[in-house]
């Protein structure tokens, strides 16, 4: 299409975003040296955030790129150092889908499960495991397969 090559030259932040979209979203960090390069940038982008006075300040693209970084960084340290407490991101999955479907809130849904709205929620986030009561329930009243809940 010849008219969205002309969008893309006559828009510089567009053109940015595309560059990033193209370094950064579809990289998977394969060694330490790409994930200290990785985490050296964002550590620059925080300052920088701080010393602007919030996170808010930072320009659209610069926000965008510490989002795909941190996610990225977050996946590394997930292989190389996965940690027993972190909920798998599949399950997370499951059970947002599975209480979009049943038509639940975030609040119909914790009841369900037999949690409160903040455990679901550290629970959704990765910051809380699940027991073995919550993992039945999630099987029984969300109706997720038991081989992800186990998995």
């Amino acid at each position: 299409m010849p008219w969205a090559r002309s969008f893309w030259a006559f828009s510089p932040f567009l053109n940015h975003l595309r560059n990033l979209s193209q370094k950064y979203i579809t990289m998977t960090i394969k060694d330490e040296k790409t994930y200290n390069e990785i985490e050296e940038r964002m550590e620059a982008l925080l300052a920088k955030g701080t010393q602007l006075g919030g996170m808010d300040f930072l320009s659209e693209v610069e926000k965008e790129e510490l989002k795909v970084l941190s996610e990225a960084a977050y996946d590394w340290e997930c292989e190389v150092d996965p940690h027993p407490w972190r909920v798998k991101p599949s399950l997370i999955a499951a059970i947002k889908v599975a209480f979009r479907q049943k038509g639940y809130k975030q609040k119909e849904a914790a009841k369900a499960i037999g949690v409160s709205t903040t455990a679901l929620s550290d629970i959704l986030h990765g910051r809380r495991a699940i027991n073995f009561d919550v993992a039945r329930n999630i099987y029984h009243n969300l109706g997720v397969p038991a081989n992800v809940v186990l998995g």
